[in-house]
Protein backbone atom coordinates (compact mmCIF):
# COMPACT_ATOMS: atom_id res chain seq x y z
CA UNK A 1 0.00 0.00 0.00
CA UNK A 2 2.27 2.62 -1.19
CA UNK A 3 -0.08 4.76 -3.65
CA UNK A 4 -3.65 6.03 -3.40
CA UNK A 5 -5.16 5.63 -7.01
CA UNK A 6 -7.89 8.24 -7.85
CA UNK A 7 -10.97 6.62 -8.89
CA UNK A 8 -11.38 8.10 -12.56
CA UNK A 9 -8.91 5.46 -14.90
CA UNK A 10 -7.39 8.20 -16.71
CA UNK A 11 -6.64 9.97 -14.21
CA UNK A 12 -2.93 9.58 -12.83
CA UNK A 13 -1.78 8.37 -9.72
CA UNK A 14 -1.00 10.56 -6.75
CA UNK A 15 2.53 10.41 -5.16
CA UNK A 16 3.28 7.47 -3.01
CA UNK A 17 4.51 7.62 1.14
CA UNK A 18 7.44 6.82 0.07
CA UNK A 19 8.81 9.09 -1.74
CA UNK A 20 6.45 11.73 0.38
CA UNK A 21 8.68 10.63 3.11
CA UNK A 22 11.72 9.87 1.68
CA UNK A 23 15.44 12.44 1.59
CA UNK A 24 14.45 14.36 -0.82
CA UNK A 25 10.87 15.36 0.97
CA UNK A 26 10.46 15.07 4.53
CA UNK A 27 13.56 12.67 5.25
CA UNK A 28 11.96 11.03 7.76
CA UNK A 29 15.17 8.57 8.53
CA UNK A 30 16.80 11.90 9.74
CA UNK A 31 13.84 13.07 11.42
CA UNK A 32 13.78 9.90 13.57
CA UNK A 33 17.11 10.14 14.28
CA UNK A 34 17.19 13.66 15.42
CA UNK A 35 14.24 12.50 17.99
CA UNK A 36 16.47 9.97 19.46
CA UNK A 37 15.08 7.16 18.15
CA UNK A 38 17.33 4.18 18.56
CA UNK A 39 17.43 0.13 18.25
CA UNK A 40 20.01 -2.33 18.84
CA UNK A 41 18.94 -5.27 16.65
CA UNK A 42 16.24 -6.42 15.19
CA UNK A 43 13.92 -5.02 11.98
CA UNK A 44 15.52 -1.23 11.87
CA UNK A 45 13.93 1.96 13.20
CA UNK A 46 11.97 3.25 9.33
CA UNK A 47 11.11 -0.31 8.06
CA UNK A 48 9.20 -0.16 11.82
CA UNK A 49 7.67 3.73 11.32
CA UNK A 50 7.08 2.99 7.72
CA UNK A 51 4.76 -0.33 9.55
CA UNK A 52 2.92 2.15 10.96
CA UNK A 53 2.29 4.76 8.31
CA UNK A 54 0.51 2.47 6.10
CA UNK A 55 -1.50 0.27 8.07
CA UNK A 56 -4.83 2.29 8.56
CA UNK A 57 -4.55 2.48 4.67
CA UNK A 58 -4.57 -1.84 4.18
CA UNK A 59 -8.15 -2.43 4.84
CA UNK A 60 -7.02 -3.30 8.47
CA UNK A 61 -9.54 -1.71 11.96
CA UNK A 62 -6.54 -2.50 13.71
CA UNK A 63 -2.84 -2.88 13.99
CA UNK A 64 -3.81 -6.40 15.22
CA UNK A 65 -6.04 -7.35 12.01
CA UNK A 66 -3.38 -6.71 9.56
CA UNK A 67 -1.36 -9.78 10.49
CA UNK A 68 -4.53 -11.79 9.37
CA UNK A 69 -5.03 -10.17 6.07
CA UNK A 70 -4.04 -12.86 3.90
CA UNK A 71 -4.00 -10.37 0.68
CA UNK A 72 -1.52 -7.94 2.47
CA UNK A 73 1.75 -8.22 2.44
CA UNK A 74 2.91 -9.03 6.25
CA UNK A 75 5.22 -6.60 7.72
CA UNK A 76 9.09 -7.91 8.17
CA UNK A 77 8.69 -7.56 12.06
CA UNK A 78 6.48 -9.34 14.53
CA UNK A 79 3.15 -7.48 16.08
CA UNK A 80 5.11 -7.72 19.61
CA UNK A 81 8.18 -5.76 17.82
CA UNK A 82 6.09 -3.12 17.03
CA UNK A 83 4.26 -2.92 20.42
CA UNK A 84 7.89 -2.61 21.61
CA UNK A 85 8.89 -0.01 19.45
CA UNK A 86 5.98 2.31 20.51
CA UNK A 87 6.22 1.84 24.07
CA UNK A 88 9.52 3.06 24.60
CA UNK A 89 9.82 5.78 27.00
CA UNK A 90 13.21 7.32 25.48
CA UNK A 91 11.52 7.69 21.87
CA UNK A 92 10.32 11.45 21.82
CA UNK A 93 7.35 11.49 19.26
CA UNK A 94 6.37 15.16 20.39
CA UNK A 95 10.17 16.00 18.91
CA UNK A 96 9.44 13.99 15.78
CA UNK A 97 5.87 15.58 14.53
CA UNK A 98 7.33 18.77 15.88
CA UNK A 99 10.24 18.20 13.14
CA UNK A 100 8.13 16.47 10.58
CA UNK A 101 5.88 19.45 10.67
CA UNK A 102 8.66 22.09 10.50
CA UNK A 103 9.77 20.00 7.48
CA UNK A 104 6.26 20.45 5.68
CA UNK A 105 6.02 23.55 6.34
CA UNK A 106 8.96 24.75 4.62
CA UNK A 107 7.56 23.00 1.91
CA UNK A 108 4.08 24.48 1.56
CA UNK A 109 5.60 28.03 2.53
CA UNK A 110 7.84 27.69 -0.55
CA UNK A 111 4.78 27.60 -2.65
CA UNK A 112 3.02 30.88 -1.44
CA UNK A 113 3.53 34.44 -2.07
CA UNK A 114 6.25 36.83 -0.03
CA UNK A 115 4.31 38.32 3.21
CA UNK A 116 1.73 35.54 3.23
CA UNK A 117 0.15 35.62 6.84
CA UNK A 118 0.55 32.33 9.07
CA UNK A 119 -2.01 31.21 11.91
CA UNK A 120 -1.37 28.81 14.54
CA UNK A 121 -5.16 26.61 15.37
CA UNK A 122 -5.21 26.18 19.01
CA UNK A 123 -8.33 23.48 20.30
CA UNK A 124 -8.71 20.12 22.18
CA UNK A 125 -10.89 17.07 21.64
CA UNK A 126 -12.28 13.91 23.67
CA UNK A 127 -10.30 10.85 23.32
CA UNK A 128 -12.53 7.96 24.76
CA UNK A 129 -11.62 4.80 26.10
CA UNK A 130 -15.02 3.57 28.02
CA UNK A 131 -14.06 0.08 28.88
CA UNK A 132 -10.48 1.42 29.91
CA UNK A 133 -9.87 0.76 33.82
CA UNK A 134 -6.03 -0.28 33.82
CA UNK A 135 -5.12 2.26 31.30
CA UNK A 136 -1.94 4.40 32.76
CA UNK A 137 -3.57 8.05 33.16
CA UNK A 138 -6.86 7.39 32.30
CA UNK A 139 -9.03 9.90 34.00
CA UNK A 140 -13.03 11.70 33.66
CA UNK A 141 -13.08 14.67 31.55
CA UNK A 142 -15.99 16.71 31.18
CA UNK A 143 -17.23 16.54 26.66
CA UNK A 144 -18.44 19.46 25.88
CA UNK A 145 -20.06 18.46 22.41
CA UNK A 146 -22.20 16.04 24.52
CA UNK A 147 -22.32 18.15 27.94
CA UNK A 148 -21.00 14.39 29.79
CA UNK A 149 -18.33 13.78 31.75
CA UNK A 150 -16.59 10.33 30.08
CA UNK A 151 -13.55 7.95 31.04
CA UNK A 152 -10.30 9.27 28.54
CA UNK A 153 -8.17 12.06 27.75
CA UNK A 154 -8.05 15.73 26.36
CA UNK A 155 -6.03 16.10 23.04
CA UNK A 156 -4.89 19.24 23.25
CA UNK A 157 -3.54 20.25 19.49
CA UNK A 158 -2.05 23.21 17.63
CA UNK A 159 -2.04 23.22 14.00
CA UNK A 160 -0.20 25.40 11.43
CA UNK A 161 -2.42 26.92 8.84
CA UNK A 162 -2.01 29.38 5.81
CA UNK A 163 -5.42 29.46 5.11
CA UNK A 164 -5.05 26.45 2.66
CA UNK A 165 -2.91 23.68 4.30
CA UNK A 166 -3.13 23.00 7.78
CA UNK A 167 -0.57 21.07 9.15
CA UNK A 168 -0.48 19.24 12.92
CA UNK A 169 2.51 20.90 14.74
CA UNK A 170 2.27 20.07 18.97
CA UNK A 171 -0.22 17.25 20.32
CA UNK A 172 -0.75 16.52 24.15
CA UNK A 173 -2.58 14.11 25.91
CA UNK A 174 -4.12 15.58 28.94
CA UNK A 175 -4.70 13.81 32.27
CA UNK A 176 -6.97 15.28 35.00
CA UNK A 177 -5.24 17.35 37.59
CA UNK A 178 -7.89 16.77 39.96
CA UNK A 179 -7.35 13.99 42.65
CA UNK A 180 -11.43 12.39 42.87
CA UNK A 181 -11.50 12.08 38.78
CA UNK A 182 -8.21 10.27 38.32
CA UNK A 183 -8.45 6.52 37.12
CA UNK A 184 -5.81 5.24 36.92
CA UNK A 185 -2.50 7.23 38.00
CA UNK A 186 0.99 7.26 35.93
CA UNK A 187 3.88 4.98 36.29
CA UNK A 188 6.19 6.62 38.61
CA UNK A 189 8.93 4.26 37.64
CA UNK A 190 9.30 6.13 34.47
CA UNK A 191 12.43 8.37 34.67
CA UNK A 192 11.66 12.10 34.55
CA UNK A 193 14.37 13.30 32.46
CA UNK A 194 13.42 11.00 29.10
CA UNK A 195 10.93 11.85 26.87
CA UNK A 196 8.24 9.74 28.64
CA UNK A 197 8.58 11.78 32.26
CA UNK A 198 8.60 14.88 29.95
CA UNK A 199 5.53 13.56 28.57
CA UNK A 200 3.79 12.92 31.52
CA UNK A 201 4.78 15.96 33.33
CA UNK A 202 2.63 17.99 30.58
CA UNK A 203 -0.53 16.21 30.92
CA UNK A 204 -1.11 17.51 34.07
CA UNK A 205 -0.01 21.19 33.56
CA UNK A 206 -2.66 23.68 33.27
CA UNK A 207 -3.74 24.31 29.79
CA UNK A 208 -2.63 27.94 29.19
CA UNK A 209 0.49 27.35 30.75
CA UNK A 210 0.98 24.13 28.79
CA UNK A 211 -0.20 26.22 25.65
CA UNK A 212 2.40 28.87 26.03
CA UNK A 213 5.40 26.52 26.50
CA UNK A 214 3.90 24.69 22.64
CA UNK A 215 4.06 27.84 21.30
CA UNK A 216 7.87 28.93 22.56
CA UNK A 217 8.99 25.35 21.45
CA UNK A 218 7.22 26.06 17.67
CA UNK A 219 8.83 29.57 17.40
CA UNK A 220 12.38 28.48 18.33
CA UNK A 221 12.16 25.60 15.60
CA UNK A 222 11.58 28.04 12.90
CA UNK A 223 7.89 27.80 12.23
CA UNK A 224 6.72 31.07 11.51
CA UNK A 225 3.15 32.55 12.58
CA UNK A 226 2.28 36.03 13.48
CA UNK A 227 -1.85 35.04 15.20
CA UNK A 228 -2.86 32.34 17.31
CA UNK A 229 -6.95 31.44 16.90
CA UNK A 230 -8.80 30.25 19.70
CA UNK A 231 -12.12 29.08 20.47
CA UNK A 232 -14.20 30.26 23.54
CA UNK A 233 -13.02 28.05 25.63
CA UNK A 234 -9.09 29.28 25.58
CA UNK A 235 -9.35 32.87 25.68
CA UNK A 236 -8.18 34.77 29.17
CA UNK A 237 -7.07 37.89 29.53
CA UNK A 238 -3.43 36.45 31.14
CA UNK A 239 -3.28 33.98 27.90
CA UNK A 240 -3.40 36.92 25.48
CA UNK A 241 -1.02 38.88 27.12
CA UNK A 242 1.57 36.11 27.23
CA UNK A 243 0.96 34.70 23.41
CA UNK A 244 1.78 39.26 23.47
CA UNK A 245 5.23 38.47 24.95
CA UNK A 246 6.21 36.02 22.34
CA UNK A 247 4.83 38.38 19.50
CA UNK A 248 1.70 36.08 18.60
CA UNK A 249 -1.17 38.17 18.05
CA UNK A 250 -4.73 36.33 19.45
CA UNK A 251 -7.82 36.32 17.76
CA UNK A 252 -10.71 34.48 19.00
CA UNK A 253 -14.49 33.86 19.50
CA UNK A 254 -15.60 35.18 23.13
CA UNK A 255 -18.44 34.92 25.15
CA UNK A 256 -20.89 37.53 25.55
CA UNK A 257 -20.52 37.60 29.40
CA UNK A 258 -17.05 38.38 29.52
CA UNK A 259 -16.89 42.80 30.45
CA UNK A 260 -14.76 45.16 29.18
CA UNK A 261 -14.08 48.94 29.61
CA UNK A 262 -14.30 51.58 27.16
CA UNK A 263 -10.41 53.13 26.65
CA UNK A 264 -9.43 55.62 28.95
CA UNK A 265 -12.35 54.43 31.42
CA UNK A 266 -12.24 52.12 34.60
CA UNK A 267 -16.13 51.21 34.19
CA UNK A 268 -16.37 47.80 32.68
CA UNK A 269 -19.73 46.82 30.68
CA UNK A 270 -20.72 43.07 28.92
CA UNK A 271 -20.82 43.18 25.13
CA UNK A 272 -24.48 43.85 24.69
CA UNK A 273 -24.43 47.49 26.42
CA UNK A 274 -21.30 48.15 24.09
CA UNK A 275 -22.72 46.82 21.20
CA UNK A 276 -25.83 49.02 21.71
CA UNK A 277 -23.83 52.07 22.86
CA UNK A 278 -22.23 51.99 19.48
CA UNK A 279 -23.80 55.09 17.15
CA UNK A 280 -22.73 53.83 13.47
CA UNK A 281 -24.31 50.47 13.10
CA UNK A 282 -24.43 48.38 9.38
CA UNK A 283 -27.45 46.60 9.01
CA UNK A 284 -27.00 44.73 6.15
CA UNK A 285 -23.41 43.91 6.00
CA UNK A 286 -22.25 40.29 8.64
CA UNK A 287 -20.05 42.89 9.90
CA UNK A 288 -22.50 45.02 12.20
CA UNK A 289 -19.70 46.81 14.19
CA UNK A 290 -15.94 47.04 15.25
CA UNK A 291 -15.17 48.74 18.16
CA UNK A 292 -11.41 48.76 19.86
CA UNK A 293 -12.15 48.27 23.66
CA UNK A 294 -9.82 48.07 27.17
CA UNK A 295 -9.67 44.33 28.96
CA UNK A 296 -9.28 44.15 32.90
CA UNK A 297 -5.64 44.69 32.80
CA UNK A 298 -5.51 47.64 30.50
CA UNK A 299 -4.68 45.89 27.30
CA UNK A 300 -5.97 47.33 24.19
CA UNK A 301 -7.72 44.69 22.08
CA UNK A 302 -10.37 45.20 18.98
CA UNK A 303 -13.79 43.57 18.75
CA UNK A 304 -15.73 42.67 15.99
CA UNK A 305 -19.56 42.15 16.56
CA UNK A 306 -20.55 39.43 13.61
CA UNK A 307 -24.05 38.46 12.77
CA UNK A 308 -25.15 34.90 13.77
CA UNK A 309 -25.65 32.77 10.36
CA UNK A 310 -28.22 30.73 12.31
CA UNK A 311 -29.85 33.93 13.97
CA UNK A 312 -29.47 37.03 12.18
CA UNK A 313 -31.09 39.12 15.42
CA UNK A 314 -28.44 37.38 17.20
CA UNK A 315 -24.40 38.16 17.29
CA UNK A 316 -21.34 36.47 18.32
CA UNK A 317 -17.87 38.78 19.03
CA UNK A 318 -14.54 38.18 18.20
CA UNK A 319 -11.51 39.73 19.62
CA UNK A 320 -7.79 40.65 18.15
CA UNK A 321 -5.41 41.74 19.81
CA UNK A 322 -3.92 43.50 17.12
CA UNK A 323 -6.05 47.02 16.92
CA UNK A 324 -4.66 47.91 13.74
CA UNK A 325 -5.90 44.48 11.88
CA UNK A 326 -9.28 45.36 9.58
CA UNK A 327 -12.34 43.71 10.79
CA UNK A 328 -12.79 42.13 7.54
CA UNK A 329 -9.21 40.31 7.94
CA UNK A 330 -10.34 39.47 11.32
CA UNK A 331 -13.32 37.98 10.23
CA UNK A 332 -11.22 36.03 7.23
CA UNK A 333 -8.11 35.02 9.54
CA UNK A 334 -10.77 33.45 12.03
CA UNK A 335 -12.36 31.42 9.52
CA UNK A 336 -9.39 29.69 9.22
CA UNK A 337 -10.16 27.77 12.65
CA UNK A 338 -12.56 25.27 11.15
CA UNK A 339 -9.27 23.57 9.28
CA UNK A 340 -8.80 22.03 12.93
CA UNK A 341 -12.10 20.64 13.15
CA UNK A 342 -11.52 19.04 10.19
CA UNK A 343 -8.14 17.55 11.31
CA UNK A 344 -10.07 15.69 14.39
CA UNK A 345 -12.75 14.39 12.25
CA UNK A 346 -10.23 13.11 9.55
CA UNK A 347 -7.85 11.90 12.09
CA UNK A 348 -11.03 9.70 14.11
CA UNK A 349 -13.06 8.45 11.22
CA UNK A 350 -10.06 7.34 9.03
CA UNK A 351 -6.16 7.92 10.79
CA UNK A 352 -6.36 5.58 13.50
CA UNK A 353 -6.70 8.27 16.14
CA UNK A 354 -8.03 6.55 19.47
CA UNK A 355 -8.90 3.20 16.83
CA UNK A 356 -6.00 1.51 15.87
CA UNK A 357 -5.19 -0.11 19.08
CA UNK A 358 -5.82 0.03 22.60
CA UNK A 359 -2.67 -0.35 24.51
CA UNK A 360 -2.74 0.49 28.07
CA UNK A 361 0.51 1.96 28.86
CA UNK A 362 1.19 6.23 28.46
CA UNK A 363 3.80 5.83 25.72
CA UNK A 364 2.10 3.52 23.42
CA UNK A 365 -1.11 5.98 23.42
CA UNK A 366 0.88 9.05 22.54
CA UNK A 367 3.02 7.38 19.96
CA UNK A 368 -0.19 6.41 18.25
CA UNK A 369 -1.52 9.92 19.01
CA UNK A 370 1.39 11.15 17.01
CA UNK A 371 1.37 8.77 14.12
CA UNK A 372 -2.09 9.22 13.19
CA UNK A 373 -1.43 13.14 13.03
CA UNK A 374 1.73 12.29 11.23
CA UNK A 375 -0.60 10.32 8.63
CA UNK A 376 -2.51 13.52 8.43
CA UNK A 377 0.89 15.74 7.04
CA UNK A 378 1.69 13.20 4.26
CA UNK A 379 -2.11 13.33 3.09
CA UNK A 380 -1.69 16.66 3.41
CA UNK A 381 1.37 17.16 1.28
CA UNK A 382 -0.53 14.95 -1.54
CA UNK A 383 -3.35 16.92 -1.31
CA UNK A 384 -1.86 20.05 -2.29
CA UNK A 385 1.05 18.87 -4.50
CA UNK A 386 -1.89 17.14 -6.40
CA UNK A 387 -4.18 20.40 -6.42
Amino acid sequence: MDTIQQNSSNSKPFLSFSSVLSKECLNISKLLNQSGFRKRSGADILTMFMVFIKSIFCGAYSLHDRYSLNDVESPDCSYYALMRFISNSKHNWSLLLLLVAKTAISIISSLNNKGHIYTLCVDDTVIERPRGKKIEGLSRTFNHVIGKTVKGYANLLITWTDGITNIPVASELMSSRKEDCIIRKHNKRIDKRSAGGRRRANSVMRKPKLLIKLCKGILNKGIKAEYVLMDTWFYSDSLVASLKELSLDSICMIKKNLKFAFVGETVRHNLKYILSTLGQRNHTSDIISTVVLQTESGQQVKLVFVRNRNNRKEFIALLSSDIHLSSEKIVELYSRRWSIECCFKAAKQYLGLNTECFARDYDSICALNRISYIRFTVLEIIRRHEE
